[in-house]
């Protein structure tokens, strides 16, 4: 086993020490939000709707920045984060956002989706292959597309009002 030695020389913005972070992190019960140094392009997400079972994709909201939203019903983080996410959108009913219920039955997936009353569409990805594509460190987790829908700033965890508003600020003001 290889031990990863942080000192005043290590490099703490690398990808893998990033995602290790941000693991460890997530596996604490705690949030790391961070503004991507380099914008990538988000994967194609596409797949039935959570609640109508029509086609929703991020390609339908080409040209507008987006919130995307990972969340399963059995997942801690994203029971407490629910009631947050729920007042965002409220106070934001023109940005758009999409969600990803990965890893989850449908029927529980629907019961928390509107006993939290989450509003926006949810793509049901029940085998976490949209989830694996995102290269998510672990649920929670909300990403922030620019309108060219590049990732600019990442939650890894339960994301707070304050980190939900600095995403968005991100997502707007990058071209």
């Amino acid at each position: 086993m290889r031990a990863l030695r942080l000192d005043a020389g290590a490099h703490l913005q690398s990808e893998p020490v990033r995602t290790a972070l941000a693991s460890i992190a997530v596996l604490l019960g705690l949030s790391t939000a961070a503004l991507a140094a380099t914008p990538r392009p988000a994967p194609p997400l596409a797949g039935a709707s959570l609640s109508t079972g029509t086609r929703v994709s991020l390609a339908s909201y080409a040209g507008r920045p987006v919130v995307l939203n990972v969340w399963a019903s059995w997942c801690g983080g994203c029971i407490h984060e629910a009631p947050t996410l729920r007042s965002f959108t409220r106070a934001h009913p023109r940005v758009a956002v999409l969600g990803i219920n990965t890893l989850d039955s449908k029927a529980q997936a629907q019961a928390f989706a509107r006993r939290f009353g989450l509003g926006f569409p949810s793509i049901f990805d029940p085998h976490g292959r949209l989830f694996v594509r995102l290269h998510s460190p672990g649920l929670p987790a909300t990403l922030f597309l620019d309108r060219r829908h590049r990732i600019v700033f990442g939650i890894a965890g339960a994301a707070s009002r304050a980190q939900l508003e600095t995403g968005l600020r991100a997502a707007r003001r990058t071209a």
